[in-house]
């Protein structure tokens, strides 16, 4: 927003000061000794049709290239949006008592969910390599338990720490695709 509203006081200025000159020339108040020859040369014609296509064309390329970009980048940090909203249902279950299935669910679908970013993100050769050792390091910690009943056995403050640990490791990501 900033940079626009600077864009438009600068051409605004811009305008100003030419309409300014063009007034002053047109008056009579700055004396020149320009002549104006109304022969228009054919091959200035061309190099302006020339000159123009190509502003246009290079300008319409680099911004569709530009917004292919942000959309992929924006498609793969959604996934990482819905890990790290994945980790905070686990943890919101956690807290609550919940069924020992619904965190099971929980981790599976984390794990899902982390296998496909690994899918997306294999072509933009980022290393994930620690996002997945953070999420092993949850994984073992959320299900060291004896029965399906006894889920208080669980250390949930290393829970808790190995959560917030994947979701610093899914930040730092998010801030890697984004400087690509």
């Amino acid at each position: 927003m900033g940079r626009n509203r600077t864009l438009i006081i600068l051409f605004f200025i811009l305008f100003c000061l030419m309409s300014l000159i063009i007034g002053f020339l047109l008056n009579g108040i700055i004396r020149t000794s320009w002549t104006y020859s109304y022969v228009v040369e054919p091959i200035d014609i061309i190099n302006i049709v020339i000159t123009t296509s190509v502003t246009i064309f290079v300008a319409w390329f680099i911004t569709k290239q530009i917004s292919e970009e942000r959309f992929e980048k924006e498609l793969v940090i959604s996934d990482l949006k819905s890990i790290e909203i994945c980790i905070e249902s686990m943890l919101k279950s956690y807290e609550e008592g919940k069924a020992n299935e619904k965190i099971l669910a929980s981790i599976n679908q984390l794990y899902i969910l982390i296998n496909r970013f690994e899918k997306t993100i294999s072509f933009k050769k980022i290393d994930i390599s620690t996002l997945q050792a953070k999420f092993w390091q949850l994984y073992s910690t959320a299900t060291d338990y004896t029965s399906s009943e006894n889920v208080d056995s669980i250390n949930l403050p290393a829970v808790q720490a190995y959560s917030d640990d994947l979701i610093v490791e899914i930040r730092k990501t998010i801030g890697k695709i984004n400087s690509i």
